[in-house]
């Protein structure tokens, strides 16, 4: 028999064999997408997705932004693009598991989080209240509310019109991947308005994603954030393995795996095997809760392409636990002064960015201007007079490509963007200790 290339349609074909009956299936989703294209010869829909995302530039961006820790701190230290890349494993595994779309899940995973900015979560808060009008620029005459600012409200905002490879905006990906990425924490509906948001096929009625898929990735993002935190935080000497033994999901996992003689005679080995355990029991409750609350569901509904309740959850055994360490990890290491230093750091860095780049917007590289203007872009230096500036910085879509600028930048980019700015007097950095930050004394060109 001659060997024969196994394109879409047998993928489909397949899906239809092996995936669970409630599991989402790529065989219409190409038909989801903002603009119309064909389909791929042998690549499902969300395949697609999956590789568009990984060749994107936000997601190279990602292996140089903080997850808690400073990345110059250590090279152990989880970053965005390691969180992703566990997030992805697990929420692979569980899928799996499940009868899902293993595809779909790992297409939501691996973009997820490409909205995030530099500097963890605190960027986040930065850029939100400057957008919200919460905080005033200098030189700005009224903070106004432009929209505000989410990072999974901003990683739709890439992948739909940022990233810049193909004839149309964005990566175009299909309905199922953007919803699942929007919802893989909490809306803000109401409070958040993007510009040239668009809402379609995101079912943005209720808060959890309407396919099994995107609400396995939720519940993976918190696991791996629970895991890794600890591990990290640990490792790190933020807290020790006495203290992390006294939570009581701590020690139903050593007793499980009889860890007790490897936490007196190797530190390292029962922290390893103490994470590894964790995951394996969180994981393992949520496929069976969830196996619980879907047969419940299905006996209610007939139709189980999509769902409007959330169905993925811990048990409620497991429930008070995995809060109880949530809140351990929030309190003995993301709320430690050493964090809260780079936090404090961070939290100047990216306000005074900000708003040097408003005060001087000649500042901003000439794709970033050209891409507010909509002139083709040259990369020449753009010259603007002062009735110019003053015009964009009464414009609530100059400030939002500022934003944009600032979401996208690594963490050592923007200090090295600091230290630039600073030494052309732009930038007040004298209360910044931007060369300990770094590592070293940056080389700029």
């Amino acid at each position: 028999m001659p060997f024969q290339i196994t394109g879409r349609k047998r993928l489909e074909e397949l899906e239809n064999l092996t995936l669970a009956p409630y599991a989402r299936k790529s065989a219409g989703a190409n038909r989801t997408r903002k603009y119309e294209e064909a389909e791929h010869a042998y690549r499902t829909a969300f395949q697609r997705d999956r590789d568009r995302i990984i060749h994107s530039r936000a997601f190279r961006r990602l292996k140089h932004k903080r997850q808690v820790f400073l990345t110059t701190e250590s090279d152990h230290y989880r970053t965005r693009i390691t969180h992703t890349l566990e997030v992805s494993q697990i929420s692979r595994t569980m899928a799996r598991a499940l009868g899902l779309n293993e595809d779909l899940t790992e297409a939501i995973a691996l973009g997820h989080d490409l909205g995030h900015t530099p500097f963890g979560h605190l960027g986040e808060v930065v850029l939100n209240d400057i957008m919200t009008g919460k905080r005033r620029l200098k030189g700005q005459e009224q903070p106004v509310n432009l929209g505000g600012f989410k990072h999974n409200y901003q990683s739709l905002r890439i992948v739909d019109s940022l990233e810049k490879k193909y004839r149309f905006e964005g990566l175009n990906l299909t309905a199922a991947v953007r919803e699942g990425i929007l919802k893989h924490t909490r809306l803000n509906r109401g409070v958040l308005e993007y510009p040239d948001f668009y809402y379609e096929g995101l079912n943005y009625d209720q808060d959890m994603a309407s396919h099994l898929e995107g609400q396995v990735l939720a519940i993976s993002d918190e696991i791996a954030q629970r895991t890794h935190d600890l591990e990290d935080g640990v490792r790190a000497g933020l807290v020790d393995l006495e203290h992390v033994r006294e939570l009581k999901i701590v020690q139903v996992v050593t007793q499980r795996l009889e860890l007790e003689a490897v936490a007196q005679g190797d530190e390292y080995l029962f922290l390893g095997l103490l994470i590894t355990g964790l995951i394996n029991f969180l994981v393992e409750d949520v496929i069976r809760n969830t196996l619980r609350n879907l047969e419940a569901y299905l006996e209610r509904h007939k139709s189980p392409e999509f769902f409007d309740e959330e169905l993925v959850q811990f048990s409620r055994e497991v429930d008070p636990l995995q809060k109880e360490l949530n809140k351990f990890i929030y309190r003995e290491i993301i709320d430690f002064s050493r964090v809260q230093w780079s936090d404090d750091l961070g939290e100047k860095l990216l306000f005074r960015l900000f708003e040097a780049y408003y005060l001087n917007p000649d500042l901003l590289p000439p794709y970033v201007l050209e891409r507010y203007t909509g002139a083709e872009q040259t990369q020449q230096p753009v010259v603007l007079d002062q009735e110019q500036v003053r015009r964009m910085q009464h414009d609530g879509n100059f400030l939002r490509v500022i934003c944009d600028h600032i979401a996208g930048m690594t963490d050592y980019f923007a200090l090295r963007e600091a230290v630039r700015l600073s030494r052309l007097n732009k930038l007040d950095a004298h209360d910044l200790d931007l060369e300990t930050a770094l590592g070293q004394t940056p080389t700029l060109p």
